[in-house]
């Protein structure tokens, strides 16, 4: 008997269970269906009261799908919105905050509410509001970190998205590190022909160079990808603003755009139905996608017809930034320097590859000098000045490497320009950061100082063991062919200057590396073989006799016409 009433008990108990978990799940569908009632009747209130709009609209810049997109350049203003729209948006989000309660592990409200509390401006609340998501999963996740991003709290988003990344399945992940969409046509085939989970290196290139400011902690462009890849999933299961009907090109525009800032409608009269919405994003929006399909990365910020625009909430305009970037070993890594012009305030960042790195206090008064270390190999290096007040960011972008050299030929650093004091002696890299120049445009100076060093063993290399090179006197011989002979350990070495511009011939040998006999200035000399692992070299030349253009510097030196190399930096005398 005792038995059969226990398990008589736990039939009872079962049967409650049972009916319990229909009744929360039947109140969990009666929720989102609410929800969705809820969330479409606010977009029919936003179509409804969106500001007219009397411009005509030009031919598209951009045409995918049923979507037609322009690149207005930043020319519109928000205008104010209206009062019943917001008041729809407060009533939605109330709505949505009672319905979360009653179904709490509905991704689709959690995220809503987030999205519309974000578009109200209470960035504060939506973040609040995500790390209310339970349980904790994925899915929540991915809403606290666009929260996150939408907070402008990007190193934040970056390890939300980050561990969402790692607990989705394989599939899941793909889809969402999928950036073909922001590739060009030529970039994208051999993106997709590479196998999903091969992806990984090509994908943290491409955010590394697309990264907005390194000024800034947290690549924002990477979790702006992020979020709009959350919002298009959002915007598949409910109502969106155009009432169109979901599909791959509103997706498509969503996830290279972005979601517009306001929206407004077309002034048109005797039509049979409502005109659908234009969308205006925030502005100002830029290309920060890197163009790979020379094999070298460059950008094109303002590019008209881009692939895909992002406006970064914490900047206008973006300036060029006068920079000189140098190259130098200590021991197996390297050291990046970079000396900018005074023209700016902001926090000034020298970023290498992925990672900002701000090199501490400013080393001089007229230029600012950072350093950072970096592998000795090719890298990304970017030197950022941000101004929050004013919005303005001035940046420099360089491929940095160390120069090539074949086994037995000497390696060296990279050249650095220096401006020659007659009180000084240049004899170390602090000597000739601290007379560096900022740009590679000479006005008004005709004396310029060349900075290298060469390395004798990559084990043997460190900060302490520097010496000074020999160095020839700082005269220059025009045309000079003169040789000497020169003992078994020394090397031969020479500086010749170039000029570049003025004539395709002299284009030519400048593309072929060729040093051709009007070269208008060279220099020769013989260098002992270095006896530290890390020895400075300095050369001051004298241009005063050089008419105004465009000239190459270029210093090779090694024990024969086989084993040598070349470093070289492009001058403008102004």
């Amino acid at each position: 008997m005792r038995r059969a009433a226990t398990l008589l008990g736990v039939c009872f108990f079962f049967i409650h269970e049972c009916a319990l978990g229909q009744e929360q799940h039947g109140d969990s569908a009666r929720a989102l269906a609410a929800a969705h009632g809820a969330q479409a009747r606010f977009e029919r209130v936003r179509r409804h009261f969106s500001p007219l709009s009397a411009e005509d609209q030009p031919p598209c810049d951009v045409k995918i799908g049923r979507m037609c997109y322009w690149n207005d350049s930043g020319t519109e203003t928000p205008p104010r919105e209206p009062r019943s729209i917001a008041r729809a948006r407060l009533e939605l989000i109330a709505a949505l905050d009672t319905l979360s309660r009653r179904a709490p592990k509905n991704d689709w409200i959690n995220g809503e509410r987030v999205r519309y509390m974000i578009q109200a401006g209470q960035d504060s609340a939506a973040v609040a509001a995500a790390r209310g998501c339970a349980p904790a999963r994925w899915r929540c996740r991915v809403v606290l970190a666009y929260a996150f991003h939408a907070s402008q709290r990007f190193g934040d988003a970056a390890a939300e998205f980050d561990s969402a990344l790692a607990e989705m399945s394989s599939a899941e992940r793909c889809r969402w590190n999928d950036i073909s969409l922001l590739l060009d046509d030529d970039e994208s085939a051999p993106y997709n022909r590479i196998p999903c989970g091969q992806r990984d290196s090509v994908e943290r290139h491409f955010w590394e160079l697309a990264q907005p400011s390194f000024a800034v902690a947290g690549n924002d462009r990477r979790t702006e990808h992020f979020s709009r890849v959350l919002l298009a999933d959002l915007s598949a299961a409910g109502e969106n603003p155009y009432g169109l009907g979901w599909a791959s090109d509103l997706r498509e525009i969503l996830i290279r755009y972005g979601e517009p800032l306001w929206y407004t409608i077309p002034w048109e009269v005797f039509v049979a139905e409502p005109p659908t919405p234009t969308g205006h994003d925030r502005n100002r929006s830029f290309h920060f996608a890197p163009d790979l399909s020379n094999g070298a990365a460059h950008w094109d910020l303002y590019a008209h017809t881009a692939r895909e625009r992002y406006a970064p909430a914490y900047m206008d305009t973006i300036t060029n930034l006068a920079v000189q970037f140098a190259m130098v070993k200590r021991g197996d890594s390297a050291l990046v320097v970079a000396v900018y012009g005074d023209g700016m305030d902001g926090t000034a960042v020298l970023g290498i590859g992925g990672a900002g790195t701000d090199s501490g206090a400013t080393e001089r008064t007229l230029n600012h000098v950072r350093r950072a270390r970096a592998p000795w190999k090719a890298e990304l290096v970017a030197m950022e000045v941000l101004d929050t007040q004013s919005r303005v960011d001035a940046r420099a972008r360089e491929w940095l490497r160390p120069p090539s050299h074949a086994e037995g030929a000497p390696e060296l650093s990279t050249l650095l320009l220096f401006g020659p004091d007659s009180t000084s002696d240049v004899r170390s890299l602090n000597d000739a950061l601290a007379c560096a120049l900022s740009s590679n445009e000479l006005r008004d100076r005709r004396r310029l100082g060349l900075y290298w060093e060469s390395y004798r063993d990559p084990r043997d290399s460190s900060d302490s063991g520097e010496q000074n090179g020999a160095r020839p006197d700082s005269v220059i011989t025009r045309n000079s062919d003169s040789t000497t002979s020169a003992p078994a350990d020394t090397t031969a070495a020479s500086v010749s200057v170039i000029r570049i511009d003025g004539g395709v011939l002299r284009w030519l040998a400048s593309a072929l590396h060729v040093k051709s006999r009007d070269s208008p200035l060279v220099v020769r000399w013989h260098d002992s073989s270095p006896s530290a692992a890390v020895v400075s070299h300095s050369l001051v030349l004298d241009l005063s006799q050089l008419p105004l253009g465009t000239y190459r510097i270029v210093l090779d030196d090694g024990p024969d016409a086989v084993h040598r190399t070349e470093i070289s930096r492009e001058i403008r005398l102004r």
